[in-house]
């Protein structure tokens, strides 16, 4: 009887503390939902389906850089040339349109241009050991200059093709009544999420931002 009397109190005390580390952890979130509540109850425009499809239109960009970004954070890295990486390779991508180069090679190949160009980061710090911080401040700038001279500072046009239709439609089409860039950020979410849940990969990434020391010296 006493150790039913003790096990209660103790069961209680653990869900107090699971809701106090899970609103802890969730405090971003939180404040988030709390945010749209209160601006909803200003403007009555502001939770609308039209306006909410177009917060997810413009943040989608800026989420799908997040998710990269992700997994550099939680090697315990950071890098700096993200922006300039983008801007580079989009306009890379801007000039192929222009050139009427099928969507379906401009994009790849844009895409494997801006992973190469982090490749190279990640060679410098890996190889030569050199601080992420400082390694990535350097392309940042540097590849912020060869995108000043790739474009000569202005904007790439790319004509009123079919081509650049298809290309356009990947920023404002819609598909099933939601902007393309929404669905290709879920896309994106899901596919890292189950890389890092669901892979071996996504296992060495959490290990090497854990004890980057205790991970090199098992041999990853």
């Amino acid at each position: 009887m006493s150790t039913n009397t003790m096990s209660k109190p103790t069961e209680t005390s653990s869900k107090k503390l699971f809701t106090k580390e899970w609103l802890i952890e969730q405090k971003s979130l939180i404040a988030l939902l709390f945010l749209i509540v209160v601006v909803s109850f200003l403007n009555p425009n502001f939770f609308t389906v039209d306006n909410i499809l177009n917060i997810l239109r413009q943040t989608s960009v800026h989420a799908i850089i997040a998710v990269g970004m992700t997994l550099v954070i939680l090697t315990a890295g950071i890098d700096l040339s993200v922006g300039s990486v983008l801007a580079l390779c989009g306009a890379f991508a801007a000039s192929l349109i222009a050139m009427e180069v099928p969507v379906l090679i401009a994009v790849p190949t844009a895409l494997l241009a801006g992973a190469a160009l982090g490749a190279i980061s990640g060679i410098i710090i890996a190889k030569g050991k050199v601080q992420a911080f400082i390694a990535t401040l350097v392309t940042m700038t540097l590849l912020r200059g060869v995108t000043m001279v790739y474009t000569d500072g202005r904007p790439i046009s790319t004509g009123f093709t079919d081509t650049a239709d298809a290309f356009a439609w990947f920023g404002t089409g819609y598909a099933l009544g939601i902007p393309v860039p929404v669905w290709l950020m879920v896309v994106v979410f899901a596919a890292a999420w189950y890389l890092l849940n669901h892979t071996r990969f996504g296992r060495y990434v959490y290990a090497l931002g854990g004890n980057e020391s205790a991970t090199r010296l098992s041999g990853i």
